[in-house]
């Protein structure tokens, strides 16, 4: 069993889903002033509306059976998942992950599985020092193996 470098539980993140209400509720807004027939601005109004809620729930509100809650780097920089449903999964980290101070994005591999899992952290969705850590970890230690 690896050593973990470290163990971060997420939280809820308000500001996640302020971004995504905003994004989905601009693309309507955009949506309706298009010469487009009624039915079709029906049906995207309404695929747009499912998304926002499957990605509220997903991701910023963390109340979907498969929403990550947690997450566990080992020495090898191998990532362990723990879903809301309890579930725990073995991943590894890809190179397409993004760091930045106000966001990171996690872009896993899952053992043995085709799919990848994303995992959105933003700073209101974990301890400040914790995700401190977990930025210096994925700038610093982990390196693309490609």
């Amino acid at each position: 069993m690896a050593i973990p470098l470290l163990t971060a539980r997420l939280e809820p993140s308000m500001h996640l889903a302020v971004i995504l209400g905003c994004a989905h509720f601009a693309a309507i807004g955009m949506l309706w002033p298009l010469a487009l027939p009624l039915a079709v601005k029906l049906l995207a109004t309404a695929l747009l509306a499912a998304s926002l809620f499957f990605y509220l729930r997903s991701y910023a509100l963390l109340r979907s059976p498969r929403s990550i809650v947690a997450l566990e780097l080992s020495e090898e920089m191998a990532c362990t998942l723990e879903t809301q449903h309890g579930e725990r999964m073995i991943c590894t980290l890809q190179g397409s992950s993004f760091i930045a101070p106000y966001l990171t994005v996690l872009n896993l591999k899952l053992s043995g599985k085709f799919f990848t899992r994303s995992v959105v952290i933003l700073a209101d969705s974990i301890d400040a020092e914790q995700f401190r850590q977990l930025r210096v970890l994925l700038r610093w230690k982990w390196k693309d193996p490609a």
